[in-house]
């Protein structure tokens, strides 16, 4: 049984094929319209351009939350972040996004970008709470329903990441 992890007792670690059964089932609690298995072992072949990290519950072993995204020259692309139903608001999703940005800072990123429904209040609450800025709208990015995704950067050059 998965237990409410939280962030000070997180090992962050490179995804790989033998995550994904449980990354496939957090991504199915987590989205209205979720990505595929052939999606994420689409990005798994594009590396080292996209990178995936799973975080994992230190005693456990078990996953509760993951990250993609993609690194091309000065820009970092988030493309999928989630954190399972029963561990949320814990602090797992500000530790991938700390580690993200991190990586992007050690990379010589200068901006991260990401789209995020308009309607997920707590994602927004998240990239809000880290600084990302509205600077534009996808229109009609989304099915079922379909939505608006609002589109985020963050400006890296301007700030000190450290990872948490």
């Amino acid at each position: 049984m998965l237990k409410k992890s939280t962030s000070a007792n997180l090992i962050l670690k490179p995804m790989d094929e033998g995550n994904l059964a449980t990354v496939m089932e957090i991504e199915q609690l987590s989205f209205p319209y979720p990505w595929s298995q052939g999606m994420f072992l689409s990005e798994f072949r594009k590396r080292p351009f996209s990178l995936s990290y799973v975080a994992e519950e230190q005693c456990s072993g078990e996953i509760v939350g993951y990250v993609l995204f993609s690194l091309v020259f000065e820009e970092l692309h988030l493309l999928n972040l989630a954190v399972h139903p029963r561990c949320r608001r814990k602090g797992i999703g500000d530790r991938l996004i700390a580690f993200v940005l991190g990586i992007g800072r050690e990379r010589k990123t200068e901006k991260v970008l990401l789209e995020v429904r308009a309607s997920n209040a707590p994602a927004l609450a998240l990239y809000h709470k880290f600084g990302f800025r509205e600077v534009g709208i996808r229109p009609n990015y989304y099915l079922n329903p379909t939505e608006n995704a609002l589109l985020f950067q963050f400006n890296l050059e301007k700030v000190t990441i450290q990872h948490v």
